[in-house]
């Protein structure tokens, strides 16, 4: 069973080194018994108590008030700018007729120019305007159906250098029923294109010239095929209208250790946040709808899994983009007790938390302009603030002790353990002894006994005066030979805050100075061999 950090507080002075416990003046009713021994004495402030986690990414701070708080930070990055906008492979054929052109006595030759208008699709339809490469190929080939030897001058016109703005041109000659093929690196080159209702276009303009020798013709069922091809191209800059597609952020899972120390079901934090401070450099607002984040716990029945809900799970939550290349933006976005239920999902005291999210791109507006680059980014500090304000209902912690050889107790009937505590932590504690044989069977069961009692709290949820309380729990003669006969002492503790009023949680705050003293003793006829 996962550990409690209050309940760990109580047991702490029933799992110390012995040395390190002070037996002098250990007070209260007098007990009538052969022998009494002290078990020791234990004092900590909260304060204390907290920074002995251990948790490299955990911060502890005070505010003003002396109010504790637990920081817990993290990071990730989402840089997946094809996942924003994503351009494959794109091919364009043309078939070009040539005239008819009857037979001549003498050489001819037949010029065609013409303008060919083709389609330079994204992915999901995005409307671009520009996209600038650093790398990929363009590819022309061109196949012909007729004897005759022609010309060809293709120039690509919506495609140009970035420096000198020239365009690419393809130039050459072409026997009668030949093939022609050559590519050119996109490194270094644009494409500028037009929108043309659903479509992005380019132009190229063609001429073709047909040599005819004496006596040759052409026919309508002459043409000459071709195929440009944008191939294995790589991005430095796409701008565009991207429209309100949607993309899977991140796919995170962190590793919350210190809940294994702070809690189990019925351990609630008043006024938790998660903090999402978001650095982008992509050109695109996004909206984050946080319905993927997730609480995972592992039990007895395998891994439990809670999942946030709330209106930030259906409302996006905006990260703004950036105004131009080169900058970068800086949002924050909060889930808190108001826009989610996070307070139900930290209840569970989950040792990871993942983060399954889904992005919206221009949430408000998809008409306006966009942009990504290749080195593109949005990275994310996550961090979880706790502040100490708690409502415990039942929270339930079970520690184990071996007897071994241990204590051994020789004509007693009856065995008493006198728990003396004065309690500045605004909760009450109850405890339950069983002891245990080999197989883990219970022996023998101590019923509950208190051995905290709640101090004065006003309605702030403040503790004005801790409380002192004598506990004896006994142990009958069945109780005492199941010592004798037994194999480990299981001690259980159950936490609670005050009392909740009808179905809201009652929290109260916990402060840096809180203290609290326990003072242990067992009183009867015993020897001890330890």
């Amino acid at each position: 069973m996962k550990k409690s950090l209050s309940a760990l507080l109580i047991l702490f002075c029933l799992s110390c080194n012995v040395n390190e416990l002070d037996f002098d003046n250990l007070k209260g009713p007098t007990l009538t018994s052969e022998v009494a021994l002290p078990l020791g004495e234990i004092s900590y402030t909260m304060r204390d108590l907290l920074n002995e986690i251990g948790d490299k990414a955990l911060q502890l701070e005070e505010d003003s008030t002396s109010l504790l708080k637990l920081t817990y930070f993290d990071s990730a990055e989402f840089n997946k700018g094809e996942d924003v906008i994503n351009i494959d492979d794109i091919s364009n054929q043309a078939r070009i007729s040539l005239p008819a052109l009857g037979p001549a006595p003498e050489s001819q030759q037949a010029v065609i120019d013409t303008v060919l208008v083709f389609g330079y699709p994204a992915e999901k339809k995005e409307s671009l305007d520009s996209v600038f490469y650093n790398g990929g190929n363009l590819v022309l080939t061109l196949n012909s159906n007729m004897g005759s030897d022609i010309n060809f001058t293709f120039d690509i016109t919506n495609t140009r250098s970035i420096t000198g703005n020239e365009p690419v041109s393809f130039a050459g000659s072409l026997g009668g029923f030949g093939n022609y093929e050559e590519s050119r690196e996109l490194d270094g080159y644009k494409t500028l294109l037009t929108t043309e209702g659903d479509s992005n276009t380019f132009q190229v303009n063609a001429q073709i010239t047909v040599f005819l020798g004496p006596g040759e013709s052409t026919s309508a069922s002459d043409y000459l095929n071709m195929t440009l091809s944008y191939l294995d191209q790589s991005f430095s800059i796409l701008y565009g209208k991207f429209g309100q597609d949607t993309l899977a952020v991140g796919n995170e899972v962190l590793n919350i250790a210190f809940f294994e120390d702070l809690g189990e079901s019925g351990f609630k934090f008043g006024d938790p946040e998660i903090n999402f401070h978001f650095e982008s450099t992509f050109g695109v607002p996004l909206g984050i709808v946080f319905r993927g984040l997730y609480g995972a716990d592992s039990s007895a029945s395998g891994m439990d899994t809670t999942f946030l809900s709330g209106s930030a799970t259906v409302n996006p939550q905006v990260v703004e983009g950036a105004e131009r290349p080169g900058q970068f933006v800086q949002s924050t976005v909060s889930l808190n007790s108001q826009n989610s239920s996070l307070r139900d999902l930290l209840a569970a005291s989950p040792r990871s938390i993942g983060f399954n999210l889904t992005g919206i791109a221009n949430p408000d507006d998809p008409t306006q302009q966009n942009f990504v680059m290749d080195d593109s980014y949005i990275s994310t500090a996550i961090e979880i603030s706790l502040p100490m304000e708690l409502s415990l209902k039942d929270v339930t912690r079970e520690i184990d002790f071996s007897l071994g050889d241990g204590l051994d107790f020789d004509e007693a009937e009856s065995l008493t353990m006198r728990i003396i505590s004065s309690n500045g932590l605004p909760f009450s504690a109850r405890l339950e002894v069983e002891i245990r044989d080999n197989a883990d069977s219970t022996l023998h069961t101590v019923p509950q006994a208190l051995v905290l009692e709640t101090p004065f709290i006003d309605k702030s949820g403040l503790v004005t005066q801790a409380r002192s309380h004598v506990e004896d729990i006994h142990l009958t003669t069945e109780g005492v030979d199941a010592l004798r006969s037994g194999s480990k002492v299981v001690l259980r503790v159950i936490l609670n805050t005050p009392a909740t009023s009808g179905t809201r949680d009652v929290y109260v705050k916990i402060l840096a100075d809180y203290k609290i003293d326990i003072k242990v003793a067992v009183v009867g006829k015993l020897k001890t061999e330890l």
